[in-house]
């Protein structure tokens, strides 16, 4: 998977226009985000670093953003235009059936796989 720097400017862009006009410092912000104070928030803000599919709540809520668009911003900073409207789609159709294992389960919950040691060869 080949990641879009685009993108993350794109991402960045969106961060540094709610940044302003929700008159949160961009300490406030890390803060928010559960990051360290420091060049962290920074080099998300400046699209440097690529923004984690993890923070898209806690983000959303702190600046007000759109929760779908900032979500698609940032998905399409790891993933193809196409790939996102499709996940968006797939994902907007309903709810899950209710047959999927995994739905509703966290991945702290989620049985983990255990990783199985290859023998070397002599």
């Amino acid at each position: 998977m080949k990641k879009n720097p685009n993108a993350a400017l794109i991402v960045g862009q969106i961060l540094r226009d709610h940044l302003r006009a929700s008159g949160l410092s961009t300490e406030q912000l890390a803060t928010r985000l559960g990051l360290p104070q420091g060049a962290k928030v920074m080099n998300l803000i400046t699209g440097r670093h690529y923004f984690p599919p993890d923070l898209i709540e806690a983000a959303a809520e702190a600046l007000g953003i759109e929760p779908t668009n900032l979500t698609r911003a940032v998905l399409r900073q790891f993933f193809t235009d196409r790939t996102v409207d499709f996940m968006c789609q797939a994902l907007s159709s309903g709810p899950t059936d209710p047959s999927d294992r995994l739905a509703g389960r966290s991945r702290e919950t989620t049985a983990k796989r255990k990783s199985k040691k290859k023998k070397g060869v002599k």
